[in-house]
């Protein structure tokens, strides 16, 4: 898939599309078994559709923000609604986690006592919905958050730690994803029967790196393309 012409608004649209996407898997997909073909499974083609439109959100962020900024220095947001913005996504990204944390871990062990702690399927809708919407509001919840946490309000792309070349970022998408994936996996099946604080931390272990591996996704997805 060709990544949109920042100079159009090419990108906002196929956001938008991607959302469109999201809200009808997130209402159940109505319609979506007629549609389906004989011998399918309609919830493997909703899983699909789910996973589609998180690629072309992927794909369509950086695009939509740079048209974002073009229409900026045209017709500049006022301060107030640009921090209003930037304070929802804040809080978004910062509720979306602590919720994936609550229903995927702490809720269930509660619930469970003394007997093994399962995930129903409530629970494991709520974390995944929560997830999805901390992930897209990531990108510019976290330079929020960390612009708050400076003094001088400085933003990440004034920091030099933040400066690295598109190579650096796929290898910490990868390693950041490998870790989520397979080793904190591994690591949260360990400590499950351990102590809850050890296994609380372990679960924020892996959440650091799914974090880390969602905000350097779409810079190693446009390096990947830029080099074919």
């Amino acid at each position: 898939m060709p990544i949109p012409d920042r100079r159009s608004a090419l990108g906002p649209v196929l956001l938008a599309v991607s959302w469109v996407g999201f809200l009808y898997t997130a209402i159940g997909a109505p319609g979506l078994t007629a549609l389906t073909p004989a011998g399918g499974d309609p919830g493997a083609l909703q899983l699909g559709m789910l996973g589609l439109s998180a690629v072309i959100a992927a794909l369509s962020l950086a695009p939509a923000r740079s048209w974002w900024a073009a229409r900026q220095q045209r017709a500049p947001l006022s301060a107030a609604w640009a921090g209003r913005l930037s304070g929802l996504a804040a809080g978004v990204f910062v509720v979306g986690i602590l919720t994936c944390v609550l229903a995927g871990l702490i809720l269930p062990r509660l619930l469970a006592g003394s007997g093994e702690a399962t995930l129903s399927a409530a629970g494991l809708s709520v974390v995944i919905w929560s997830g999805l919407a901390a992930a897209l509001a990531a990108p510019l919840g976290w330079r929020t958050l960390y612009r708050w946490s400076r003094r001088d309000g400085a933003s990440p792309a004034q920091s030099s730690t933040f400066h690295a070349r598109p190579v650096q970022v796929a290898l910490l998408f990868v390693l950041a994803a490998a870790f989520a994936l397979v080793f904190g996996r591994a690591l949260l099946v360990a400590s499950a029967d351990g102590p809850v604080a050890l296994h609380l931390g372990a679960a924020a272990l892996v959440l650091w790196a799914a974090g880390i591996a969602v905000v350097t996704f779409t810079t190693t997805l446009r390096w990947l393309f830029r080099r074919r």
